[in-house]
């Protein structure tokens, strides 16, 4: 077999590996396996390491694992309010209330906790304008998105992706994680209408067109939601199980800017500091009013970025990992774009010494399948990445065998449960897994599996690939 190393300690590896290249789930898959020891610097085993393949989600240990050196562990996304023209003696207001947006990708989001909700930052933007001396604003609300480019979603993301909840691209001003809700209620037999009961937040004004029907018994969730041909309309499409009892669906925002917007301008004009809930503005590149020299009120900040990828790469947010990259070009190249953050993360990574020929990206969190890196790269990033101060907080953000996120399933009650930490990936056809080993010398190895292009089933891929990393104690 070509580009294989092997030693005498991990024969039993060896051996598993062979099973592992021999199983029908992998015929006519492509495959890139490489296991590396980072304190001896040595290749423990490999298989085609050095060949470019498409990552999925295991791109995001790229960008998160760059973002934390070149940015630092307590880094914060910043939003600013302020306003511009003069308040008079009576409270009033004689301009706009600007809300600059700053990437921050949990604002509004209720993974934080309950204060983080949108209701919750609406009522603190409210109270900030409030204690600044403004008692009304006879302007408008101006959401300002200039700190990011206007290029929400990657150009080479799958339609049917950017319509749901895990393809919601990056803005400058990101609310609720950019996602809405609706509640489905399945009928009871093959070919039956899925009804819409509801959907939410409702201030998005959002028309279906729903061709859901309710599939065969245990067949599980099939549906899709694809952007329609504007900002309103949403086509719903594919299948859901049989059901007496309601569930929920995810669909991405169209415009989570404007639907910011609109939300706080209604919460202020019930507070009574607008004079319309309608009186709101986004304020982009292309937008007439250049952004004034601004009063600051006040700047909101983030969790801290070691948090925020703690739950890119353990929940796999392809949001946040958006979000990460092009505040990453914004800080290093002072340009908010992916192109901007890619050029950053990958100058990051050749400085570390690794060789970043062949590695591509189109995006910082995977979804893109034209985004193309070797097993032996993400190895020797993940063996730099053990070397830095924050290590352990980065190891914590990567799933756990047979106990946390997408490995949960994987390993439990094997000698790989506990010590296997692992981002994982998956598209369609595209399985792939890096992270790290601890072996019985309680020392940490680096692992990456990539296959691309199997067409077996996700139980078969995955029942081989779990055999095969079941046999990671016999390495080195």
């Amino acid at each position: 077999m070509p580009s294989q190393v092997f030693s005498q300690q991990n024969a039993a590896l060896k051996k598993g590996f062979e099973s592992f290249l021999s199983d029908p789930a992998l015929k006519n898959a492509s495959i890139g396996f490489c296991i590396l020891n980072p304190e001896k610097g040595n290749t423990v085993f490999s298989f085609h390491d050095s060949t470019p393949m498409v990552p999925a989600s295991c791109l995001k240990i790229v960008t998160t694992g760059a973002a934390l050196a070149l940015l630092g562990p307590q880094y914060h996304f910043k939003t600013k309010i302020g306003y511009n023209g003069r308040i008079d003696s009576k409270g009033i207001l004689h301009g706009d209330i600007f809300i600059s947006g700053g990437g921050d990708p949990t604002l509004g989001s209720e993974r934080w906790g309950k204060e983080k909700s949108m209701s919750a930052f609406a009522e603190l933007i409210s109270q900030e304008i409030k204690s600044s001396g403004i008692k009304h604003v006879e302007g408008k609300l101006v959401i300002d998105v200039n700190h990011f480019d206007n290029q929400y979603c990657c150009k080479s993301w799958a339609c049917d992706d950017t319509g749901n909840y895990f393809g919601a691209g990056a803005s400058a001003f990101n609310f609720n994680e950019n996602k809405y809700d609706i509640k489905l209620q399945p009928g009871m037999k093959k070919g039956d209408s899925v009804k819409i009961l509801s959907y939410s937040p409702e201030l998005l004004h959002l028309n279906f067109d729903n061709r859901l029907l309710t599939g065969d018994p245990h067949s599980g969730d099939l549906s899709n939601i694809f952007p329609g041909p504007n900002d309103s309309s949403v086509l719903l499409d594919g299948s859901i199980q049989p059901s007496k009892t309601p569930l929920t669906i995810k669909g991405a925002m169209p415009d989570p800017p404007e639907f910011a917007a609109k939300y706080l301008a209604e919460k202020l004009y019930y507070a009574g500091l607008l004079d319309h809930k309608n009186g709101w503005q986004v304020n982009d590149a292309s937008a007439e009013i250049v952004n004034p020299s601004l009063k600051i009120i006040d700047s909101i900040e983030s969790p801290e970025l070691v948090d925020i990828v703690h739950f890119t790469n353990l929940n796999s947010i392809n949001l946040y990992a958006e979000c990460i990259l092009k505040e990453t070009g914004s800080i290093v190249n002072g340009s908010g774009t992916r192109q901007s953050g890619i050029l950053a993360v990958k100058k990051f990574w050749s400085n570390e010494g690794v060789d970043t020929s062949g590695l591509y990206m189109e995006d910082g969190c995977g979804l893109s399948v034209n985004d193309e890196i070797s097993a032996l790269q993400l190895c020797q990033m993940l063996s730099a990445m053990e070397k830095q101060r924050f290590f352990m907080k980065f190891l914590e953000s990567l799933p756990v065998a047979g106990q946390s996120g997408a490995m949960k399933s994987m390993g439990k009650g094997t000698p790989i449960e506990g010590r296997l930490f692992c981002k994982t990936g998956h598209i369609n056809g595209i399985r792939a897994y890096s992270g790290y080993f601890k072996n019985k010398s309680g020392k940490w190895i680096c692992i990456a599996l990539i296959v691309n292009n199997y067409t077996s089933s996700s139980k078969e891929i995955h029942d081989a690939i779990e055999r095969l990393l079941i046999a990671l104690p016999a390495a080195n």
